[in-house]
């Protein structure tokens, strides 16, 4: 009898699954998937304008954005004449990574903490986080603080990932969601985005990282 339940619900699974893509299901998902994540660029520039000012990115950018990623709002941003992509991630607060720890000294081990929690990802867990150059770059009225780093992978030997990493604050738009978090936590919903621009080689420019921060107004 359980080998019958079990055969049964495995035909109505096939079943299911074929009328799915029978009548256009896998299309329509995709449609659904491909406006929200490739919107037109104005489009996208008005929704998500709480990650800063972004009309005034050149051309040389391909803006489009991500589902849920891994509990986080992410913006990228593609660097065309270099295939060189960029992300800037809604930590959802003001502590995971602070401005302020570009200076006090805790910005490699924050940093590290943070990418522990990226598997399966374009990011893995790191470990050695060496700083290269540090500065702050001009977005607006902002000084925005960055770092160039160097880094292990920490399960991958004799492979190192070369990157620029930056931090700024804003307020989140205002969203239904957004004015019953900032009732429910007292707070005024800002917070840090985090930006990261990576490759695994030793070639790495952070050029197309620096540029597109200081094209955002903040």
């Amino acid at each position: 009898m359980g080998c019958l339940k079990k055969l049964t619900k495995m035909i109505i699974f096939f079943a299911l699954l074929f009328a799915f893509f029978a009548y256009g299901g896998y299309t329509f998902v995709k449609n659904k998937y491909d406006s929200y994540t490739k919107p037109e660029r104005s489009v996208l520039i008005s929704e998500e304008k709480d990650f800063g000012d972004l009309k005034n990115v050149s051309a040389d950018y391909i803006l489009t954005r991500s589902l849920n990623f891994f509990g986080y709002r992410k913006l990228n941003a593609l660097y065309v004449p270099k295939n060189q992509k960029i992300s800037v991630l809604d930590l959802n607060s003001v502590d995971v990574i602070t401005e302020e720890d570009f200076s006090n000294g805790k910005i490699e081990e924050k940093f590290e903490k943070l990418s522990n929690k990226f598997f399966n990802s374009p990011i893995l867990p790191l470990s050695n986080i060496q700083l290269t150059e540090q500065g702050k770059i001009s977005a607006g009225s902002k000084q925005v603080p960055y770092a160039n780093f160097e880094a292990d992978f920490k399960y991958i030997p004799f492979l190192k990932l070369n990157g620029t990493i930056a931090v700024y604050t804003t307020k989140n738009r205002e969203t239904l969601v957004n004015k019953v978090k900032e009732q429910i936590q007292n707070s005024d919903n800002k917070t840090s985005k985090f930006v990261l621009s990576t490759k695994i080689q030793s070639d790495y420019d952070g050029m197309p990282a620096k540029k597109f921060i200081s094209q955002i107004k903040l």
